[in-house]
Order: structure tokens, then sequence, then C-alpha cells
């Protein structure tokens, strides 16, 4: 027998959203962003993101993850597709994901219901 838990694994549709936890997380990155633009460089910024993540136990690139998904109701795909900019894959989107979710920071939302059909109509 395996120590390791079982990975979930979400569909492609599977839509993601802050937990009140990644919410306050997001709320002190933010605060650590316009602290870090009154500094002195890519320094100082660095070490407060650092410090930010080591506070909650998170990575320091975190904080991008959890900003992406503070709309709320984003997949994988959309995420990925917003920080192509950024240079950053969809296997390390994946892994944040993945990452955050066991953390408590995002949350699954749940599936819509299926749409019914109207009734077929025979004339």
């Amino acid at each position: 027998m395996s120590d390791e838990t079982e990975k979930v694994r979400y569909g492609r549709a599977q839509k993601f959203r802050l937990s009140p936890k990644g919410t306050e997380a997001v709320a002190a990155y933010t605060v650590m962003i316009e602290a870090a633009k009154a500094g002195s460089g890519r320094a100082q910024f660095d070490a407060a993101r650092a410090t930010w993540g080591a506070s909650l136990g998170l990575a320091a690139e975190d904080g991008l993850f959890l900003v992406e998904f503070e709309a709320g109701g984003r997949t994988v795909s959309e995420a990925t597709h917003s920080l192509e900019g950024c240079d950053i894959s969809a296997k390390v989107v994946k892994e944040a994901v993945d990452r955050l979710l066991k953390c408590g920071m995002l949350e699954p939302l749940p599936a819509p219901p299926p749409k019914v059909a109207p009734p077929r109509r025979y004339w």
C-alpha cells in the first residue's frame, strides 16, 4: 500500500473558484503588490512575494494563479490562456491548481444541472 493520496482528476470543463481562505490570500497578495510598487526594484518584489508565500504555506508564484481564479468560475484552460503572456505552460497551471486545491485555496464549482430537452411534439 502506498502512503500517497490518490490524485483527483477533473474534466476539462471543470471550473474552479477561490475559497474563503483563497480570497483572504488574494487580498494579502494585493496589499503586498502595492507595497512592493513603492520599493526599489525586482529584488524587493521577489522578497516580498517569497515572504507572502511562506506566511501562507504557498509557493511565491501561487499568488499569480490565485489572482487568475479571483473572477470565479474559470477552467484550467481559461487560466492557461490568460497566462500565455507570462510564458506559463498548461502543465504548470495544472500543478498549481492541484497544489491550491490541496491547501484549500481553490474549490471546484459544482457541475450545473444537465439541461432537460423540451418534450418532443408530434402533430
